[in-house]
């Protein structure tokens, strides 16, 4: 299960722009439950969004997501939510994260009930289910090489209910979890090359730089791009108070990386019915510098 960021896009209509016009750009911006593509030139400034979760570890790039698991018996039903991760490139997928007490428990009945064989789920009477434990799981969000899940498990049968909530880090490039200590020393995550001051931060990068203002009141990242002379354009908001920036100009991305990224970008699409286009019309802003202390 995971949650939609959103992110106000610029369309410009026409083929020519008054000056100033957008400088060349093309970057990613990841919030932790959607990716956003951005590409910025003299016709205007575009994006697109995929409930694509994106994750990076040194030359690598993983998409994550939660899976499904479900094992039924004639009277219990197990179901668990594990977290994977998948190379880009190569399409290898591999187990982050499962809960186990769900397995746990499935030991448990099998071992009071000997006889108990699995039946498909789909064949399964919900009236006869007299044991059931679920675990479900829920990103939170990326930071850097580091994922940030949520889980809830339950077992109830008639005579008693049982549940709990837990909360941890998985460090993505080595498929383990860490504890927060890891990723609270680990300043280059919070920052992905970026400079944080004041609420603030700032990736400086060819002929432009990415700006991100956390707003409280909002509890999201208004995004923004500026050029070399100051000129800003506001990009819209973000679901997350640390986004990260991925660049896909300068140096230009491997082609097969580039490649991969585009296909696993509109399979996310493809894959959830909400993912749409957001566009709004141009309304260019020269605001003063944003000063950090």
């Amino acid at each position: 299960m995971r949650t939609r960021g959103w992110l106000i896009l610029i369309a410009l209509a026409g083929c020519r722009l008054p000056d100033p016009t957008p400088p060349a750009a093309e970057f990613l911006v990841a919030d932790g439950s959607s990716t956003y593509w951005v590409t910025s030139n003299r016709s205007g400034i575009h994006a697109r969004v995929s409930p694509l979760i994106l994750a990076r570890a040194g030359d690598h790039y993983y998409e994550v997501f939660v899976g499904e698991s479900t094992r039924s018996y004639q009277d219990a039903i197990f179901s668990a939510e594990p977290i994977w991760r998948r190379d880009l490139v190569t399409g290898d997928t591999t187990l982050l994260w499962q809960d186990p007490k769900i397995t746990a428990w499935e030991n448990v009945y099998l071992a009071r009930n000997p006889n108990a064989h699995l039946v498909d789920p789909d064949d399964s009477d919900d009236d006869a289910v007299a044991l059931s434990a679920t675990g479900e799981s829920d990103i939170i969000g990326v930071v850097g090489k580091y994922l940030l899940y949520t889980h809830r498990s339950m077992i109830q049968n008639p005579d008693m209910e049982r549940a709990d909530t837990a909360r941890g880090i998985i460090d993505v490039g080595r498929a383990k979890s860490v504890e927060m200590s890891t990723i609270t020393h680990d300043t280059a995550a919070f920052s992905g090359g970026g400079t944080r001051a004041d609420g603030v931060t700032r990736w400086q990068h060819h002929g432009y730089e990415v700006i991100a203002r956390f707003d409280s009141t909002r509890d999201q990242s208004e995004m923004m791009l500026r050029d070399k002379r100051r000129h800003l354009w506001k990009l819209g908001y973000v679901s997350s108070a640390v986004p990260r920036i991925i660049w896909l100009d300068e140096p230009k991305v491997d082609a097969k990386i580039r490649t991969a990224l585009a296909h696993a970008f509109e399979g996310a699409i493809s894959d959830d019915d909400l993912s749409q286009l957001a566009v709004r019309r141009l309304h260019r802003n020269i605001l003063p510098r944003i000063h950090s202390q």
